[in-house]
């Protein structure tokens, strides 16, 4: 089945929504069960750089809740030049150890027939420590 451009955005547009609620149910219904997440400042934190397959979000957001006192993304603009690419940018806001800082963000994800593929978190300059 054919999917648009705004199917896609919309799939990604669910998982930030999922992501801020930390609804870990929903986040699997919408991610593949071969998911790819790379590059995410809270792996790197705990030693992970990649989170695999069915199963990922959940242990991606049990590293969040080791890692930060507080992660909220606020994605802003999402744009998509062809199916099955998603770019967003926005920032992310972290706290940790009573420090709150607010950082430069985007995030590349692909979907391939209605779910989210893979996730990677792209740099855009320091990372938050």
């Amino acid at each position: 089945m054919y999917r648009s451009i705004d199917d896609d955005v919309a799939i990604v547009t669910q998982a930030f929504t999922a992501f801020a609620a930390r609804d870990v149910s929903r986040l699997e219904e919408l991610t593949s069960a071969s998911l790819i997440l790379t590059n995410p400042p809270t792996g790197s934190a705990v030693g992970r750089q990649r989170y695999e397959g069915r199963g990922a979000m959940t242990m991606y957001l049990a590293d969040v809740e080791r890692v930060w006192d507080s992660l909220e993304l606020r994605p802003q603009t999402f744009h998509s030049l062809r199916p099955g690419e998603v770019l967003v940018a926005g920032s992310v806001i972290v706290q940790r150890d009573g420090e709150t800082r607010e950082l430069a963000a985007a995030w590349s994800w692909g979907v391939v027939d209605g779910k989210i593929a893979s996730v990677r978190v792209l740099p855009t300059g320091d990372p938050p420590s």
